[in-house]
């Protein structure tokens, strides 16, 4: 199977646990490689943050669909569990037979994104407390692109949000939990390119709009 029949694979295990989870990355994926162009990376790190957008949240695959079911808080023990997965993505996605074959860069970037993009820039994050530009930059883009795609996307426990009411919550948590010059950056995405939780959207021309 090449890598995008598999990757498309991955994504429907995961919403068959949740009917979320793999359309959430697939959406967050499309957003963290228009922000990654904006900050004009080379072409290899944003094919890798392509791959890694389809499979940093993977390891859900190991948690109780219960769990990520689950309205309201969760218990401390609820809490370690779940964010087991990025071990578990991580432990998954470090012997795949396409990371034997490919560069060493690929393997790096995914691997980063898969367990490093629930790090927070104030350190207070997981799975190690990594701050501001330790965390490394394709994990930091993702970390917005996942946050947002959340915010705009419905799920059985949690009404979407309007978008400029998710683009706030992306303000007010800049220099806490993101990037603040990442957050600046993807913002002005929103607004300038009209992106919004249904994948970017092209404006009409005026021939299609008579």
């Amino acid at each position: 199977m090449h890598v995008q029949g598999l990757l498309g694979t991955w994504r429907e295990r995961l919403d068959s646990k949740d009917n979320y989870s793999g359309h959430h990355a697939g959406l967050a994926s499309e957003y963290a490689i228009q922000l990654a162009n904006r900050q004009d990376l080379p072409f290899d790190t944003i094919a890798a943050l392509w791959v890694a957008g389809h499979v940093y949240d993977l390891g859900k695959i190991s948690v109780p669909e219960v769990l990520l079911l689950k309205q309201g808080p969760l218990s401390t023990a609820e809490t370690i569990m779940l964010r087991s997965h990025v071990h578990a993505g991580y432990d998954l996605l470090r012997d795949w037979d396409v990371f034997r074959v490919s560069p060493r860069w690929m393997s790096q970037v995914v691997l980063e994104v898969v367990l490093f993009h629930h790090e927070r820039w104030d350190g207070e994050g997981y799975p190690k407390g990594l701050r501001e530009t330790a965390i490394p930059l394709p994990a930091r883009i993702m970390t917005i692109a996942d946050a947002y795609a959340a915010m705009l996307m419905e799920t059985p426990y949690r009404a979407a949000r309007a978008e400029e009411l998710a683009l706030r919550e992306l303000e007010l948590h800049a220099g806490t939990q993101f990037d603040p010059y990442l957050v600046r950056s993807f913002i002005s995405l929103v607004r300038v390119n009209q992106l919004t939780g249904r994948g970017p959207q092209v404006p009409r021309r005026p021939a299609d709009a008579a």
